[in-house]
């Protein structure tokens, strides 16, 4: 992706030549607020959706398709297709000096490659919804009203619609005035509903393959699916022979989401010829919108979701008027503007909640994808250990685990899958098809590990080879999951993992029964718990700054529809992921929604997240962990009360973005820093004396509230403590100071802060980093001759002396080159030039360059990884550098270009690799030991002698610091290299519309960065 003052990494096919999604810097019809001549605002007022038919919201999507075309003639471009409400922007096949010469101009914001992205089981009852007595009946009118008047639109894999979930009656046309929550008939033959905010729905029901348009109904009033990126992309061999270009959903995954979401009431589910009684959606009076954007082919590692796919469903959900979005996609852990991003952003500036997957790369820190404050992101947590069994061996142990299965064995034989290969796999262990030895595991049960291949692919092995049952163990804490297995199958997680192992291979003659019950007499664990699988913050996008996931919802072994075409005939199904955790907080919007129709989508947030329910542990101890946790559980039986809300809007959106570095070009409008977000939680990565952050909250229930705030070992100050509100809408604002006393440094702190009043509790998670030294992550400084100086600005976090350490300075090695202007290109010419840089393992930094010698060329520069990804150089500056901490070992190929220079002239230049080593004794920092008390600046001084000309790295570490600090030394005879630039401040680099840069590529050590 490329954008004005950010740092990406590309994909090199895509970048060479590949479809592209080009954002134009002119706000969408979503939120124009006006400014341009001769065109009304279209922005829709609070609490009001986009009217597509408005006649001045209808030009301005004229006017921006008109500039979107001359853009595009410039290049000789051909728009694939155009958006205007969402997203002001189009996507298109690009060469790759299209899309550089399109990066390049100052109307673009942002150009994108169309990637794909992978998509990431009563719950009910456990939420306390149902029954009698549930949060249906006492809060939401009902099954009958729970959601009235509201659409979901699911942005899935499409959906089934034969499903006992999405049962609908025949929609009539209108007879008389329309009536909130009753679909009918437009004169047109679409249908159309009045919502419980004023305001009407209409969609379409799009024919395709197997789908002929008329399966819409009282419960699924629309359903799209776009299939270009997928068709352009996939050749047909390479398609799965069982997917429709239709809505209808093959591999499960919408199916599940959209039942789960808003699925009708009541459904007796049937797993593997067991029933599990009754369950339906969170919202079963809400109503559906399916947009189908992800598609099967023969590579499991892509699920076929594209991000042009997704802008066309989001564009065209803002055009249709739902008021959810569910999202159960992955996404990007680097940045919060990305072109899906910011689409969302346009659709909750519309009154649009949006609820998305947080990702399931957990427990692994900093893996939290979907960062951007105007989406709710969502961890999984497990609700029930109802779905168990116990492996019984005759020594008179048991083990417990997740388990469906519907017959019992008895006394078997048990052999590890690591010792009955059959030759045809080196690890046998995982049960991959074709690894087990039926000689060896005929009528016995197989211990498998987890890992590689699908859980119920192992299963099937099993049955291949003649085996009777499995004990699916995992290899490291994770999910326990109750799929439907080709045996009798116990899943187990460690320690008993080790145990079983250990005991078979002791005594191979011992025995094991499978029972499908747990017989242990154990008691049972906590519930919820975070799923291992669930990914964790901090946020990498906002530098820990700002607070993700925000809340957590089942997401272990839920059970909803499933699509008997890739199901083998199943309808029902148990599936696990933060995906699944997502259409529980959708639907939880719908229900707000559906009493509350003119809450923003961050009231809704807001109103989730302050009152949450508790995370707990194994042992029922409650989990401190905010960012596996977020707030906590949403609790639907209190999120309609809390009392207080932490509000905002379009434009407080938009400052967040610009204070990340990112100029919109938007007069007057202002920045907000990342830790100032208007957000019910609080986060600081970099916590160095006092800092003080500010929040304003909206009262829904007058009264005097208190504040209390506790994080363990470090002082929080709230001023004022107390607010007093008289009437419900009135603002307070307040602010919050962090300084620390004994926290430990270099590792995040939490607590929380809680508003009690009005017999409400408003509580807020919060989590801070004390740091013993906060420096800057790069420092370059230039040198004439070997010896000299420089300072790096450090503030202290600590008011004990801090050790220093120095690696480095390590010496580039060098290729002089002359270049004339001219293309990019992957190979050497005139223009051109290319190099080859081994890093071995184990290095903690490489640093790759081209040095100028006329400050008024511009180089620019691509770096292949041993990964194949690209990271691109293209700032408006002479010299262009990147710094990789951690590299991988491999080979690095820099390609280097001379895009500019004064009348087109040769321009010699300098290519440097860098890979910093030990302390080679060039160089010393001082004070070492930093002392300073805490809050203090000052200065580290880095001092060299006896270097060549040439380019240094090196990396200063601090003691109690969580990152270290990477500097950079270019020696010349006289002056004659430039410095590629090296601001930490975005906002202070020149204006560089539509270059790349890319500071960092992986993360620290710690997964800070």
């Amino acid at each position: 992706m490329t954008q004005a003052g950010q740092h990406k990494t590309i994909d090199p096919k895509d970048f060479q030549a590949g479809r592209y999604i080009v954002v134009l810097a002119d706000k969408p019809a979503a939120t124009y607020a006006g400014g341009t001549a001769g065109f009304a605002a279209t922005r829709p007022q609070k609490g009001r959706k986009l009217d597509a038919r408005r006649a001045e919201v209808q030009r301005y999507q004229a006017h921006l398709e008109a500039k979107q075309t001359a853009l595009a003639n410039q290049e000789n471009v051909q728009i694939r297709h155009r958006y205007t409400a969402a997203l002001n922007g189009f996507s298109a096949t690009l060469t790759a000096d299209q899309a550089v010469n399109l990066a390049k101009d100052p109307g673009v914001l942002t150009v994108a490659p169309d990637t794909q992205q992978a998509p990431d089981y009563s719950t009910t009852d456990f939420l306390k919804l149902s029954g009698p007595n549930g949060a249906w009946n006492a809060q939401f009118g009902g099954q009958e009203g729970a959601g009235k008047g509201v659409v979901v639109g699911v942005i899935d894999s499409g959906y089934t619609p034969s499903s006992a979930f999405f049962a609908g009656g025949e929609v009539q046309p209108l007879k008389g005035e329309p009536q909130v929550g009753v679909p009918y008939r437009t004169a047109g033959g679409k249908i159309a509903m009045l919502k419980s905010d004023g305001s009407t729905f209409e969609g379409e029901c799009q024919k395709g393959e197997g789908f002929d348009g008329k399966a819409c109904n009282s419960k699924v009033l629309s359903a799209r699916y776009f299939s270009e990126a997928f068709e352009d992309t996939v050749d047909k061999a390479d398609r799965a022979p069982e997917e429709l270009i239709s809505p209808v959903d093959v591999g499960s995954h919408g199916t599940h989401t959209a039942s789960t979401a808003a699925g009708n009431p009541n459904v007796e589910t049937f797993v593997d010829g067991r029933s599990f009684g009754l369950t339906g959606g969170i919202a079963p009076a809400a109503k559906l919108s399916i947009y189908k954007i992800c598609w099967e082919d023969n590579d499991p590692a892509t699920g076929g979701c594209y991000t042009s796919a997704s802008i066309d469903a989001i564009n065209q959900a803002v055009l249709d008027g739902v008021d959810v979005l569910n999202y159960s996609i992955s996404g990007t852990t680097s940045t919060t503007t990305d072109p899906v991003s910011l689409a969302f952003l346009s659709a909750a500036s519309a009154g649009i909640f949006v609820s998305a997957s947080a990702g399931n790369s957990g427990p692994a820190a900093s893996t939290v994808n979907h960062g951007e404050p105007w989406v709710t992101t969502v961890a999984a947590s497990s609700f029930s250990q109802e779905l168990q069994g116990t492996a019984e061996f005759s020594d008179g142990s048991k083990f417990r685990g997740a388990s469906i299965m519907n017959r019992e064995i008895t006394g078997a034989g048990v052999v590890l899958a690591a010792n009955a290969g059959s030759g045809q796999d080196p690890d046998p262990r995982l049960c991959g098809p074709g690894s087990l030895d039926p000689a060896k595991i005929s009528g016995r049960v197989v211990v498998c590990d987890r890992g590689t291949y699908d859980r119920v692919a192992k299963s099937a092995e099993v049955a291949r080879g003649g085996g009777v049952g499995m004990i699916l163990v995992n290899v490291t804490n994770s999910s326990l999951d109750a799929d439907k297995h080709s045996v009798p199958t116990v899943h187990v997680n460690p320690p008993a993992t080790e145990e079983i192992k250990s005991k078979v291979t002791a005594n191979p003659a011992i025995t094991v029964s499978l029972v499908n019950k747990d017989t242990t007499g154990l008691p049972a664990e906590g519930q919820p718990q975070v799923a291992g699988f669930s990914s964790r913050g901090p946020l990498l996008a906002t530098d820990s700054d700002l607070l993700k996931p925000d809340v957590a919802a089942p997401g272990v072994a839920v059970l909803a529809g499933v699509s008997p075409i890739g199901a083998g005939g199943d309808t029902f199904g148990f599936m696990s992921g933060t995906s699944m955790a997502a259409p529980h907080v959708a639907g939880f919007g719908a229900l707000i929604l559906g009493k509350n129709a003119q809450w923003s989508p961050a009231a809704v947030k807001s109103a989730m997240m302050t009152t949450a329910g508790d995370i707990k542990l194994a042992d029922g101890s409650n989990n401190a962990d905010v960012h596996a946790t977020g707030a906590g559980q949403v609790d639907p039986g209190r999120m309609l009360s809390p009392g207080l809300v932490y509000d905002a809007d379009g434009d407080d959106y938009l400052r967040f973005i610009q204070g990340t570095g990112v100029d919109l070009g938007i007069p007057d409008l202002g920045s907000t820093k990342s830790r100032d977000m208007n957000v019910p939680s609080f986060s600081l990565g970099n916590l160095a004396g006092k800092i003080e952050v500010t929040r304003t909250v909206t009262a829904l229930a007058p009264g005097v509230y208190r504040a209390k705030a506790s994080v363990p070992g470090v002082k929080v100050t709230v001023t004022p403590s107390i607010m007093s509100f008289n009437s419900p809408g009135e603002k307070r604002t307040f602010k919050v100071s962090f300084e620390n006393q004994n926290a430990k440094l270099g590792q995040f702190a939490m607590g929380s802060l809680v508003w009690q009043g009005s017999n409400t509790t408003v509580a807020s998670p919060i989590a801070v980093r004390p740091q013993s030294v906060v420096a800057p992550k790069n420092v370059a400084f230039t040198s004439e001759g070997g010896r000299g100086s420089g300072n790096i600005g450090i503030v202290s976090g600590s008011g004990s002396p801090t050790d220093v350490t120095l690696d480095g300075l390590s010496k580039a090695d060098s290729s002089a080159v002359e270049l004339v202007p001219g293309p990019f290109r992957y190979a050497t010419d005139a223009s051109n030039f290319v190099k080859n840089v081994e890093v071995p393992a184990g290095a903690p930094l490489a640093k790759l360059s081209v040095f100028s010698a006329d400050e008024n060329a511009d180089f620019d520069m691509v770096v292949i990884t041993p990964s194949n990804q690209a990271i691109v150089e293209a700032t408006a500056s002479a010299s262009e550098s990147v710094s990789i901490p951690n590299p991988a070992p491999g080979t690095y190929r820099m390609y280097v270009n001379l895009y500019d220079s004064p009348n087109g002239q040769a321009t010699k230049a300098s290519v440097d690799a860098a890979v910093l080593g030990a302390n080679v004794g060039n160089a010393t920092v001082a004070p070492d030991p930093v002392r300073l008390a805490n809050g203090r600046s000052g200065n580290l001084a880095l001092s060299w002698k006896n270097l060549v000309p040439g380019s240094y790295i090196g990396r200063v570490t601090f003691d109690g610091a969580s990152a270290p600090t990477f500097v950079s030394v270019v020696v010349t005879p006289g002056g004659v290299a430039g410095v590629p630039p090296a601001s930490e401040d975005p906002k202070k680099k020149k204006e560089e519309q539509g270059k790349v840069l890319n500071e960092d590529l992986t993360r620290n050590p710690d997964n800070s960065v």
